[in-house]
């Protein structure tokens, strides 16, 4: 079985009792959206801008270290803009300062409870590059910075899963603490450990690739006993099994999901019967109207986009039954009215059931947004994203290692 990580053997911010004249270098997640050249203010900010309002209520000197895109990519930009954000948010001055300014003498003007956000860590080149910890220590910028700081605190578990300097070069010069949004994240994981057994995990989604060693991995170490699989994900569980689509047949060759098809049968061999798949799809036919189709009607000349009507009900009486239900990726083509019933009636009865609910993955932040649902419905919602699937997964994130040996 996979080692995971524990709150048992990592500090948390909550442990030290006095942060005042303390520098604190924070890793949080201000990645969002961008719309028009404006910053969307995402839950990653809201939830971030809290624990910067937490470290500057109790006295810090808190220096916010961040990402925003990829280099080359339409959304790597600078972080002025979160700086302006944040600074609305909590209602106190945020100090921004850029990589080629003289930062290193700001940090040490700073002042008890004054908060400095760097610019986006991804315009240093180190920060980027292929590394252990041990060699990320030594960059540069890391090594400007280290000498600065008497504490180094995690609050992402969505950039845990790479061994970037901003994650993992820190750790080796300070003690190093978990932040309140990351451990938000690892108490709501710590309750798969906790229960023994009515786990149920759904998911849909088209992120075939992460999905299979995700449920893989969940049924293999009982971190699941049962799973609803949806979705694009669970039409391809209907192909491994012998199902004809017709028509979405050529969609699947196309995007090379038929050469997934080995992976997917090997899991339906070891854990078949905890796996509860569609029994009934939606399409859109001829008139442009949805229309439900039973799995042994198939093939057929339209496109599948949703769960049917039957698939809900069946899908719905796993939840109820389970203790614990981690959802993630949507049933169907959510963006479409047409072909949102499916995730709609399925979050609907997590939120609403006694199942203590996880849910993850970008498109379930969408998603509830769509079918008027709030993240406040729902015991935990990641932030975590792919980080959360590595996890569920049984691999090792180099962003919690480095906290768990520090």
């Amino acid at each position: 079985m996979v080692k995971q990580v524990s709150l048992l053997t990592m500090k948390t911010i909550y442990d030290e009792k006095n942060l005042k004249g303390k520098t604190i270098f924070l890793r949080a997640d201000l990645n969002s959206s961008l719309i028009e050249g404006r910053v969307v203010i995402s839950p990653r900010i809201r939830e971030h801008a809290k624990t910067i309002y937490l470290l500057s209520e109790e006295g810090a000197k808190t220096i916010v270290l961040s990402h925003q895109g990829r280099p080359g990519d339409h959304n790597f930009v600078s972080l002025d803009r979160h700086a302006k954000l944040i600074k609305k948010l909590i209602g106190k001055d945020v100090k921004f300062f850029k990589w080629d300014e003289n930062y290193v003498e700001e940090i040490k003007k700073l002042k008890d409870g004054e908060i400095l956000l760097l610019d986006n860590v991804r315009m240093q080149p180190e920060e980027l590059e292929n590394k252990t910890p041990e060699e990320h220590a030594k960059d540069k910028f890391i090594m400007e910075l280290a000498p600065l700081g008497k504490m180094f605190v995690q609050d992402a578990l969505s950039v845990c899963h790479r061994s970037q300097a901003s994650v993992t070069g820190f750790a080796s010069h300070m003690p190093s603490f978990v932040g309140p949004c990351l451990k938000k994240d690892l108490d709501a994981l710590a309750k798969l450990k906790e229960v023994e057994d009515h786990k149920l995990v759904v998911l849909g989604g088209a992120k075939v690739e992460d999905s299979i060693p995700l449920l893989k991995c969940m049924l293999d170490q009982k971190m699941a006993s049962q799973a609803c699989v949806g979705g694009l994900f669970g039409e391809l569980f209907l192909v491994a099994k012998g199902v004809k689509f017709g028509k979405k047949e050529a969609f699947f060759e196309e995007k090379g999901f038929m050469e997934l098809i080995p992976k997917i049968k090997e899991i339906l061999t070891s854990h078949g019967d905890k796996i509860t798949l569609p029994v009934d799809l939606a399409i859109l036919n001829g008139n442009g109207r949805r229309k439900k189709i039973k799995v042994g009607e198939l093939p057929s000349e339209f496109d599948t986009f949703d769960i049917g009507w039957d698939t809900i009900e069946l899908f719905k009486e796993k939840i109820k039954e389970s203790e614990i239900t981690i959802f993630n990726g949507p049933m169907g083509r959510y963006e479409s009215s047409k072909f949102r019933l499916g995730t709609k009636k399925i979050l609907e009865c997590i939120a609403f059931n006694r199942t203590f609910s996880i849910l993850g993955g970008g498109d379930t932040e969408k998603a509830l947004k769509m079918i008027g649902l709030e993240p406040s419905d729902f015991d935990h919602v990641s932030l975590a994203g792919k980080a959360l699937l590595q996890y569920l997964s049984g691999k090792k994130l180099p962003g919690l290692e480095v906290l768990e040996s520090g």
